[in-house]
């Protein structure tokens, strides 16, 4: 309790400058980072790794991870309602499950820079999505900027190559629908975050969908075994499971927390940027003037529709 000597010996308001710790923006930096160069680190490990048997590996460590985190995490006691874990349920089987192997399917066959800029359209698949699944409206901002991200995403989506290579559009196919399976897993999550916390609900969907992952490697989990004395196999792993997959989503949450979801939206569009460079430095990967055309409708697109929600 405060007497009036406290008071008075209490300096005046006008010379109280409090900080802002810089830790949460270093977070949210980091993860757009660690983003940016997951696909071309994956692109690494997946040239000598069946993808199959790489993605079970890799999210193994990452359920490990996460498994820690949600253990080592306090929890509210908050009653679930009844059907709730039906709908954690569906939530893993879109997030864990289905984004996971289209994910895979679309690194593998696509180039890092038309992965990375189909991956950024998640805000506007998850925001038509919502209009029509959870009924929210979007104004005349937001319908510009999803039309102009569309746009953007079309021109990226239909980028071949070079080479006019058929591989490169059916890899672009994946990534989209990678997209839009994580845009819906989005929506989802809506419906159980007020009962649990996301590290939780990442870590029982990573864990539970562990069995499906290892039944899609299942003829070619023996071949990877040989394949761990190569750095450039099992670093890739490593970076794709335990960082990118794992430690990522504590850093995030925790940038968001502090900072603030409009901040964290500045940082995730450094993600594709990350990756373009990235895959320039690493794989020598060109940029072609469909990603800079997309790229710039995407990113601009977003930008409208993140200040249509103030």
């Amino acid at each position: 309790m405060s007497t009036e000597t406290d008071r008075v010996n209490l300096p005046p308001a006008t010379d109280v400058k409090p900080q802002r710790s810089v830790w949460p923006d270093l977070s949210l930096l980091g993860v757009a980072l660690i983003w940016g160069v997951n696909i071309p680190i994956m692109k690494i490990g997946l040239a000598d790794v069946e993808p199959f048997a790489f993605n079970a590996v890799r999210l193994a460590l990452s359920a490990i991870v996460l498994a820690i985190l949600a253990l080592r995490e306090s929890s509210p006691a908050t009653k679930w309602p009844p059907g709730l874990w039906k709908q954690i349920a569906i939530y893993a089987v879109i997030a864990s499950g289905m984004y996971q192997i289209l994910f895979l399917l679309g690194v593998s066959r696509t180039a890092t820079g038309n992965g990375s800029l189909i991956m950024a359209t998640v805000p506007m698949w998850t925001a038509l999505l919502a209009r029509f699944l959870l009924s929210e409206k979007l104004n005349w901002l937001a319908r510009i900027g999803l039309t102009t991200a569309f746009m953007g995403t079309l021109v990226v989506a239909l980028e071949k190559g070079i080479s006019s290579d058929r591989h490169l559009l059916i890899g672009n196919f994946f990534m989209l629908m990678a997209a839009l399976a994580w845009a819906w897993g989005t929506v989802q999550s809506r419906k159980v975050l007020p009962y649990i916390s996301p590290m939780r609900l990442s870590a029982i969907s990573a864990v539970s969908m562990l069995p499906v992952q290892f039944a899609c490697a299942a003829t070619s989990l023996t071949s990877i075994l040989p394949r761990l004395s190569d750095i450039n196999v099992w670093g890739s792993i490593v970076y794709a499971g335990v960082l990118s997959t794992g430690l990522a989503l504590p850093m995030w949450s925790y940038g968001v927390r502090h900072s603030g979801a409009a901040q964290a939206a500045v940082f995730q569009n450094l993600v594709p940027i990350v990756a373009i460079a990235s895959a320039w430095l690493i794989q020598s990967d060109p940029v072609t003037s469909n990603q800079i055309l997309g790229g710039v409708l995407i990113l601009g697109g977003l930008v409208l529709v993140r200040r249509s929600r103030g």
